[in-house]
């Protein structure tokens, strides 16, 4: 079997690792980034509706959201508004992107509104700068942060060292960079120029190809297609 390099945080890569499974891989996992709540605190306020981009945002709100829970949760990601709907909250607007969503809003909410957006620390801008635009307002709370690993695990660079890796995927442009970081630092870089890479999005493969690596794009960025165009290299 081929063996597949999953660079996700713990839970979310051994649910990868079953799907590669399924597809004819062994997974060898070594996350580069681990999600972890802030601890920050959400303010009180008088708030039209609740945004989340992630399952994370959901889990690591704090006790003092639950006041919050009767509005509506406008979700990015069906992952979430399942998290969302599991603790209690009433998904409303879902959409599979932050880019999506965006419009749902401005349509739903024509005045301006006071969102409470549960996110994490590192993040794209669009949401709250698209809203903001739009003359509303958005109370953002850094209620959970992806922390970088200091070391590939013992596994991987074991792996990587003995050219057993076959196919490594990349879900974010900053877990890429990490990974070529903690790859350099472990004497590795010259490997990976020997193993194929996939990732998420052009965003997500820019550093890769930055340090001269041939990479895959997924048609679209999602997991079902990243793993498809894994399944598609020989």
């Amino acid at each position: 079997m081929r063996r597949a390099l999953v660079l996700r945080a713990t839970e979310d890569a051994l649910r990868t690792a079953e799907k590669l499974n399924s597809l004819g891989f062994t997974s060898v996992v070594s996350p580069v980034l681990e999600v972890g709540a802030t601890g920050a605190r959400v303010p009180p306020g008088a708030y039209d509706a609740v945004l989340a981009s992630s399952a994370k945002g959901i889990d690591c709100a704090g006790t003092d959201a639950e006041p919050y829970k009767a509005l509506p949760l406008h979700a990015v990601g069906a992952k979430t508004a399942k998290t969302a709907l599991e603790r209690g909250w009433r998904p409303d607007i879902v959409a599979g992107k932050a880019e999506a969503i965006l419009p749902l809003l401005l349509a739903r909410y024509p005045a301006p509104a006071h969102f409470l957006y549960l996110a994490g620390r590192d993040r794209q801008p669009a949401l709250e700068a698209g809203l903001r635009c739009a003359g509303h307002a958005v109370t953002a709370v850094d209620v959970y942060e992806a922390r970088a690993a200091e070391a590939l695990s013992d596994e991987a660079r074991a792996a990587l060292a003995a050219g057993e890796i076959d196919i490594i995927l990349h879900y974010s442009r900053r877990s890429a960079e990490i990974f070529l970081r903690l790859a350099s630092a472990a004497g590795l870089a010259a490997q990976l120029r020997r193993m194929a890479h996939v990732a998420l999005s052009q965003d997500v493969a820019a550093p890769l190809e930055a340090a001269g690596l041939s990479v895959s794009c997924a048609e679209a960025p999602d997991e079902a297609h990243l793993l498809k165009a894994a399944a598609a290299i020989s």
